[in-house]
């Protein structure tokens, strides 16, 4: 992308990318260091069964108040991509042997939450365009960090069970990507505020970082309870 002839949105994005580039990933930081805990696996597998529910009614929520133009057609899209989501968590969650019901957060430790309460406040109060870019922030966040961490597992050996790499190992949704810059850019000719946008993208990455926390190091009970090792080739 050239940014001297770039439009506001493509401006708003690289800006966020750069920001993401710079912040620490607290379950890719433990993934590098070697195998981690199935533990681990299966709470990142809940944290995200708790966030899809949070998306599913956001992104209706959002469609509501932005029925029209390419707005309406993100948020549509966006359920139509959730749909087959919640049977691949479950299918990986009883590989993992992990409880999809189970709430995720015992012992008082509400990292998991983090995300799905900023993304409720994103669809109820947010501008078009502060929504667009939120959503297009978050994807362009997890999908290469999940990604990663398959890279990483495998790296170190794990024997993953083939449902956590559907869920984890798929590519970016380059179609929504491209839409969601689209409905930045129509909010932003609306006369939404790209200060706005920025801001709102802003809590909605540093969001995540609660969601990451969780995965890796769990509830401060769960510590005290000994993990055990994903199992290793050979």
């Amino acid at each position: 992308m050239k940014l001297d002839s770039a439009r506001r949105a493509d401006l708003l994005i690289h800006a966020q990318h750069e920001k993401h580039a710079q912040r620490p990933n607290a379950l890719l930081a433990l993934a590098r260091k070697g195998p981690v805990d199935t533990d681990v696996l299966r709470r990142l597998v809940q944290a995200d069964l708790l966030c899809l529910h949070a998306e599913t009614v956001a992104y209706a929520t959002l469609l509501a108040r932005f029925p029209r133009g390419p707005g309406g057609e993100l948020f549509v899209r966006l359920n139509e991509a959730l749909l087959p989501r919640l049977p691949q968590l479950e299918r990986c969650a009883a590989a993992l042997g992990a409880a999809p019901t189970q709430l995720p957060c015992p012992g008082g430790s509400f990292g998991a939450f983090s995300f799905p309460g900023a993304l409720s406040w994103v669809a109820l109060h947010a501008e078009q365009a502060s929504a667009a870019l939120a959503v297009h922030t978050d994807f362009a966040a997890y999908f290469p960090a999940c990604q990663e961490l398959v890279r990483l597992l495998d790296a170190a050996g794990a024997d993953l069970p083939e449902e956590f790499r559907t869920c984890y190992g798929g590519p970016l949704p380059e179609e929504l990507l491209d839409l969601a810059a689209d409905v930045v850019e129509d909010g932003l000719g609306h006369g939404d505020e790209p200060e706005t946008a920025t801001a709102v993208a802003d809590l909605l990455r540093t969001s995540l970082d609660g969601f990451w926390q969780f995965a890796a190091q769990g509830p401060p009970a769960a510590l005290s309870g000994a993990g055990s090792p994903a199992p290793a080739d050979g």
